[in-house]
């Protein structure tokens, strides 16, 4: 009995111990631990510190968005255009799409070759099997089986009235639809760098207003300062010319900070880092776009047939026409030929008897026909949907026809009124040089007062600022007039 008492008393301490570990398990469970404690400050949860640390480079590793610069080069548009779409990781997207495509192209292709599959079943079994008494006294045997049965089959789907055809014509029409896609994302990169490049020339050319209108006050200030002290000039006038100055001053940092802002949107767009040296070549004074020779019409018509965005929407039409196609044929049956070829590999023993083997082939050819005749209106609710679903893309297409004729009539009236700006303002600009050169000279023999001086340097500086403006306007109504008509977008 002591003994007994032991084994019970180890027994119940071993219990103990078991359903304090359990407890302890139970206790240690606490999902919400992994969630913030309350919605008033950011979580700083050692999840998000294991996340964050996938994103540190490797070590060695180049800084995303970085490519190499010759700092030693001056860039055009063109090269810089290059880069971007090099490196722009949209345009990696966009490519990593027509592949997906293609690929979704080849696996609905795959369906019209036959499918040829092995099967092995392997096993060992042990059965006891009830029998007569009158056959043993012991009323029951057992057999004991070994066997392993390989089998290669074929199956070719012959007719199945126009299901892979519309999967297959579905495919490629997705195709094209990601082609065009890329194509689109393309020429939005170019018009985003083009645009501003072009931001960045307007930007400098207000700079070099700037220190030009900078150089003339400070002309001015040196003038008037000449004929105070030859007694033909007031203090106020001397001190209204150093305020002038001060403001040209400030005017000439205030460009000089939106230049670098300008500067740096156009390193964004093409995909360079902030901090990397390069020279952008100065366009301020090269020749401006042609005039437009062809008419609006023409120019409605190109962009119908090579716009990327009306292309894609044309194809996803012809993909959705292609699925209701095979939501139709689905009412169909099908019809295919089937044929296996195997064997029987095995030995059978009963109780103590010596193993019997077996090693026969079977194999069977024939048709497999088809045809679902009833599943609960499924196959009719698709065909609506698919319809409907045509029927959307049809009416996405029309109206991005229509919105497409707005844009390039749009697009073809802003480029033309650009270029007249442009004229008007260099035409303002020379105006406004010569009435400066002549009322400043006039001021210089006192025939003109300082208010005359004032207002014409800063008419020359509005002038001069203008045309730097009208000028890049002119060179980027010419890329949204290419973006409306597509061409941006062709190779």
């Amino acid at each position: 009995m002591p003994i007994a008492r032991g084994r019970r008393h180890r027994s119940s301490r071993g219990l103990h111990r078991l359903a304090s570990l359990v407890l302890a398990g139970c206790a240690a469970y606490a999902p919400l631990a992994s969630a913030p404690p309350s919605a008033d400050r950011p979580w700083k949860g050692e999840d998000l510190r294991r996340v964050a640390g996938g994103l540190a480079p490797a070590e060695g590793a180049a800084l995303p968005g970085l490519v190499a610069v010759d700092a030693q080069k001056t860039y055009e548009l063109s090269e810089l255009i290059d880069i971007a779409e090099r490196t722009n990781p949209e345009t990696r997207v966009a490519w990593e799409r027509v592949r997906q495509a293609a690929i979704a192209a080849g696996l609905a292709e795959g369906a019209y070759y036959p499918r040829l599959s092995a099967v092995a079943t392997a096993a060992l079994a042990s059965v006891k099997l009830p029998i007569p008494e009158t056959v043993t006294s012991s009323g029951e045997f057992r057999a004991d089986t070994q066997f392993l049965v390989p089998t290669l089959s074929l199956e070719w789907l012959l007719l199945d009235f126009g299901r892979r055809r519309a999967s297959v014509d579905a495919a490629k029409a997705l195709i094209a639809e990601a082609n065009a896609g890329f194509n689109a994302k393309h020429q939005q990169v170019v018009f985003d760098v083009t645009r501003d490049f072009y931001a960045l020339t307007a930007a400098r050319g207000k700079r070099n207003a700037s220190q030009a209108a900078l150089d003339s006050t400070r002309s001015v200030e040196e003038a008037v300062q000449a004929r105070k002290d030859h007694g033909l000039a007031t203090r106020p006038e001397l001190l209204q010319a150093q305020e002038e100055a001060a403001r040209a001053a400030y005017e000439l940092e205030d460009a000089i900070a939106a230049e670098h802002d300008t500067r740096m949107a156009l390193l964004e767009s093409v995909g360079i880092g902030p901090a990397t040296p390069i020279e952008i070549a100065d366009v301020s004074q090269r020749p401006l776009p042609p005039e437009l020779t062809e008419s609006v019409d023409e120019a409605v018509d190109r962009a119908l047939t090579q716009r990327p965005d009306l292309i894609a929407l044309l194809a996803s039409v012809q993909a959705k026409e292609a699925e209701v196609r095979r939501a139709r044929a689905e009412f169909w049956p099908r019809l295919a030929a089937r044929g296996d070829i195997g064997g029987n590999l095995g030995r059978l023993k009963v109780d103590n008897s010596s193993y019997q083997g077996v090693g026969d082939e079977q194999y069977s050819v024939g048709l497999r026909f088809e045809w679902e005749l009833f599943e609960g209106f499924e196959r009719r609710n698709k065909v609506n949907l698919a319809e409907s679903l045509q029927r959307q893309a049809e009416s996405e297409l029309e109206h991005a026809k229509e919105k497409t004729v707005r844009e390039v009539w749009k697009a073809y009236n802003d480029s033309k009124v650009a270029l007249a700006k442009q004229r008007a303002a260099a035409a303002l600009l020379e105006a406004s040089e010569k009435a400066w050169a002549a009322t400043f000279e006039s001021y210089q023999h006192g025939l003109a007062t300082f208010p005359d001086v004032r207002e014409s340097e800063r008419s020359l500086a509005q002038a001069r600022s203008l045309e730097q403006a009208a000028r890049a306007e002119a060179w980027t109504q010419a890329a949204a007039f290419a973006v409306s008509t597509g061409d941006l977008a062709q190779p």
